[in-house]
């Protein structure tokens, strides 16, 4: 083969390389630049493990974390373990017993406190009659109490109570406003006197053994008047 032949194929054999060459560094940089290209396009491939990784210690920490309602000090009442009620131990002690007189017959008197006298001046056998629900009519007796101010002030008589009971048991008789009840004044003025009516179904065959409890209210003690 001439030599002019020869140096013409290795020229094009080094043309060919060095094309090749090219050929090859420009497709290495080409996926150079579209793997760069698709690594800022897509935060999640560099975030996701810091993303994960704040999530689990997120997790973890609620996890970890105590329930408020499993605290002891949340369990505990506002008030502390050692509060006393608000009431205190006296609300529940019972009250006072009231004073009550000795009983006393129907024609006698009874000061229940200074200056105020009580007295029965007529107790009548009537028949009752019944004028609304609950009231039966039939026996009865009639009590007329009175009542003198001499303390020097205004009384109120609105808490005045009357009560009527019958034989050895004490049974409470039933009160009825008619024939002719009346109650009290609703005060009684300095040196005044007050009367109240008072009916109360009584059978013949107890009318012998008989109590009126009157109770002024408050401040004063109980009056019991018996007899027949």
């Amino acid at each position: 083969m001439p030599t002019s032949a020869l140096v013409t194929r290795y020229v094009t054999r080094r043309r060919l390389l060095i094309a090749l060459v090219v050929l090859v560094l420009a497709a290495a940089a080409v996926v150079a630049v579209v793997v760069a290209l698709r690594s800022d396009a897509d935060p999640a491939a560099g975030a996701t493990p810091s993303t994960t990784s704040t999530a689990s210690a997120g997790t973890g920490t609620e996890g970890d974390a105590e329930p408020s309602d499993g605290d002891p000090a949340d369990d505990e009442p506002s008030g502390g373990t050692d509060a006393e009620p608000s009431g205190g131990t006296d609300e529940g002690e019972a009250p006072a017993p009231r004073e009550t007189l000795e009983p006393r017959p129907f024609d006698a008197e009874a000061t229940p406190e200074p200056g105020v006298t009580l007295t029965v001046p007529l107790v009548e056998e009537v028949t009752g009659e019944a004028n609304i629900p609950g009231e039966v009519g039939g026996p009865a007796l009639r009590f007329t109490v009175e009542l003198m101010n001499g303390t020097g002030t205004t009384l109120d008589l609105r808490t005045v109570v009357v009560n009527a009971y019958y034989g050895a048991d004490r049974t409470p008789a039933a009160p009825l406003l008619k024939p002719g009840g009346k109650a009290f004044e609703a005060e009684a003025g300095e040196d005044d006197s007050a009367r109240g009516v008072f009916i109360f179904n009584i059978p013949t065959e107890f009318q012998d053994d008989v109590e009126l409890e009157v109770d002024p209210g408050i401040g004063s003690a109980i009056v019991i008047f018996t007899g027949a």
